[in-house]
């Protein structure tokens, strides 16, 4: 049994973001967004283990994406999202069922500057509520 483990959500197809394929499988600065993204959780010393849930049609270039971080001992095997986000968050869930993890954390494969002090804020919070989210306060921008 883990205690914390994070769902990494990359199955959309990110049809805004145009042409070029999936968001989460482009370059950003030399590597995948999605490996940037799943490596702040990867290296995470509160994180127990990271499942990558990915659109059927996209194992390869999961399997690309992820070279350098596919024996990392944290990672799990990816599994199938589904139609929408929320049956692809479901799913994932659903995929954890024998881990039975005391805590999951879900975050967006195309959001990859999420930081260890982040990370550890909604570790923290979990601690005492049953549900937390990373939020930043709203300015007005006038």
């Amino acid at each position: 049994m883990r205690s914390t483990i994070a769902i990494i959500v990359a199955a959309g197809r990110g049809s805004r973001a145009g042409e070029g394929g999936p968001k989460q499988y482009r370059p950003l600065a030399g590597r995948a967004v999605l490996a940037r993204a799943a490596e702040a959780f990867l290296n995470h010393p509160g994180i127990e283990a990271v499942r990558v849930i990915i659109h059927r049609d996209d194992e390869a270039l999961y399997a690309e994406a992820m070279a350098g971080l596919l024996g990392h001992a944290k990672l799990l095997p990816p599994v199938f999202g589904g139609a929408e986000r929320q049956d692809s968050v479901r799913l994932g869930l659903e995929s954890l069922k024998a881990e039975a993890p005391a805590k999951v954390l879900i975050h967006d494969a195309a959001r990859p500057f999420v930081d260890a002090a982040v990370i550890s804020r909604v570790i923290r919070a979990l601690d005492g509520a049953d549900g937390a989210i990373a939020a930043l306060p709203v300015f007005d921008t006038i």
